[in-house]
């Protein structure tokens, strides 16, 4: 049997969404995989100009697509 990575431990009086949504309040898109944040990425470019990036996010991990001055 495989273990799990278990998630860091969140700083006390955070909340579970403190720092991991939108700004207009909504929870965070999350991709596995680098390729499935840029395949994304390139869909939002195709349909609305939106020139988005791909990065790791140290909250859950996982990959998000967000605005050109973002850093992975």
């Amino acid at each position: 049997m495989t273990q799990r990575r278990r998630r860091a431990p969140t700083p006390s009086g955070a909340g579970p969404w403190n720092g991991h949504v939108t700004r207009e309040g909504r929870p965070k898109v999350a991709y596995r995989t680098r390729t499935e944040a840029l395949s994304a990425a390139q869909l939002a470019w195709t349909i609305n100009r939106a020139d988005l990036e791909a990065y790791r996010c140290d909250y859950c991990h996982q990959w998000h697509i967000g605005g050109s001055s973002r850093r992975d």
